[in-house]
């Protein structure tokens, strides 16, 4: 069998060379795995053969272990535990050496295949000696490549397998990451694939981070990936910083100065992706300090004390983010659709989580907002105004929002029929909001009907807008559901004002 040219057959574009090859690849699979899986090493180890070829050979490597149904993973991980331990050896010392390729596709797929056996193998404690190999690779070698794909692999490591099963290594793996993440790196796809294996790790660092001296310098390493030159690596800096202000809320305080003047200038004027990320970090912190209010409130009213409290980080911070959310909420792209997702979206998102945090305090500086630019000549202000009232729905008290809603719906109302589609798409989604938190607000007379008549009459702004373009359509029905539900109405009742 002539592994290269079946690989290469596999690859054909023409559809009968390619089945035979595959009919092939998978009878020699059936009929002799062992044998079919050293072959496969050997050919992705093998620096003479053609790169895509040993990449194909590293994939059906990992499909021969690897699935995302339990059942067939069981039985792929049975059938390695079984193989001969001689036919394993050599497999993953095939594996192990092409992480070293200078072929990229061949180093990329070879970090995958050893995580794959990792994953099998070191739960069961059975290579022992992998995880203080590919630590070795990376501390003690000035191959780029070598050090680039070992990380990848102690990445798809971290993220596989449970952190319990790391444990005892977690320091040595925790070192060998942050070296390659090290502002001295000067390499930046091998800082890239640090970061992101740190943010794969960073669940099993528990004891790192109880630790002032150890978490001082892993918060340090991964401030300065976030101001790189690298975009690549500032992305995963700040994928970190997001899982980092998750796990680790409670030890954020030192650091909140320097996350705060990172993700400011990054939203400001980074680029869109990573930009994203940054307003993520402040949505996540939004997150937990709603969810430790909740529980507080909850000891409250049980005559407990909550485990923790929130540190207030984002009510602190709120005079600063809330203007440059709004300032953001401008972003928008001329011919996004449902499906897009910009730092515009993001800062819309966030904003509605500030809300939640915050209550009324966000209310001042938000209508300020509104007022300015709800009638602005530009289509992306009277949108972000829009966005930016629908945002604050939740959160703020009746009492302060109540007086404002009644004056948004004839204004909503006029928006509904804007020149614009983003307007009119958020408009719709603005009045969605408003029947959903606040219906009451539907049923305030006026001049002898209400602006639930007024809304759903013949001719009304929401059934005309059933007519626009799907997005739109989208957002009315789903402000007509929730008015519907809004009702409290009598199981006998054979109709009801809507």
């Amino acid at each position: 069998m002539d592994i290269t040219q079946i690989l290469t057959n596999a690859q054909s574009p023409d559809a009968a060379i390619r089945q035979h090859a595959e009919t092939t690849i998978e009878q020699a699979k059936q009929s002799n795995l062992p044998m079919f899986l050293v072959t496969l090493a050997g050919e992705l180890a093998n620096e003479e053969k053609p790169p895509e070829g040993r990449r194909l050979a590293g994939l059906i490597i990992k499909n021969a272990l690897d699935s995302k149904m339990a059942a067939t993973q069981t039985e792929l991980s049975a059938a390695w535990v079984a193989m001969d331990p001689s036919a394993k050896a050599q497999v993953k010392l095939a594996v192990t050496s092409a992480l070293g390729s200078p072929a990229a596709p061949a180093r990329h797929t070879a970090a995958q295949v050893v995580a794959k056996i990792g994953a099998i193998e070191l739960p069961r404690n059975e290579w022992p000696e992998l995880i203080d190999a590919l630590t070795a690779n990376v501390t003690s070698t000035t191959n780029d490549h070598l050090k680039q794909a070992t990380l990848e692999a102690l990445g798809y490591i971290c993220e596989e397998i449970a952190p319990a099963v790391l444990e005892v290594k977690s320091n040595a793996v925790l070192t060998a990451v942050v070296q390659g993440m090290r502002k001295e790196e000067p390499n930046a796809e091998v800082r890239k694939a640090a970061t992101v294996a740190l943010n794969n790790a960073l669940e099993f660092v528990k004891s790192n981070f109880e630790n002032d001296v150890e978490r001082n310098y892993i918060m340090q390493t991964v401030c300065e990936a976030a101001t790189a030159d690298s975009q690549p690596v500032r992305m995963a800096a700040y994928e970190c910083i997001v899982k980092i202000a998750g796990l680790y809320y409670a030890k954020l305080a030192p650091y909140m100065q320097a996350l705060f003047q990172l993700t400011f200038e990054e939203i400001k004027s980074g680029a869109e992706e990573v930009a994203q990320q940054a307003v993520e970090f402040w949505s996540t912190m939004c997150d937990e300090e709603v969810e430790l209010h909740e529980i507080a409130e909850e000891a409250r009213n049980t005559g407990e004390s909550p485990d923790a409290l929130s540190q207030e980080f984002v009510k602190g911070a709120m005079p600063y983010l809330v203007p440059l959310l709004l300032q953001t909420l401008t972003k928008q792209e001329e011919d996004q659709d449902d499906d897009t997702w910009n730092v515009a979206m993001a800062a819309g998102t966030c904003l509605a989580l500030v809300a939640q945090a915050v209550g009324d305090g966000v209310v001042p500086p938000v209508m300020e907002f509104v007022q300015q630019h709800i009638q602005s000549a530009d289509w992306r202000y009277r949108e972000a105004s829009t966005l930016a009232f629908g945002s604050i729905l939740e959160g703020p008290s009746k009492e302060a929002l109540q007086p404002l809603v009644l004056q948004a719906i004839p204004i909503m109302v006029s928006l509904m029929r804007d020149g614009s589609v983003q307007v009119r798409d958020t408009a719709a989604w603005t009045l969605g909001r408003i029947c959903d938190h606040h219906p009451e607000a539907v049923h305030t007379p006026i001049g002898g009907s209400t602006y639930l008549h007024e809304l759903l009459k013949p001719g009304g702004v929401l059934l005309e807008a059933l007519k626009d373009e799907p997005r739109v359509a989208g957002n009315v029905c789903w402000a007509i559901h929730n008015l519907a539900e809004a009702f409290d109405v009598d199981d006998s009742a054979q109709t009801s004002p809507l």
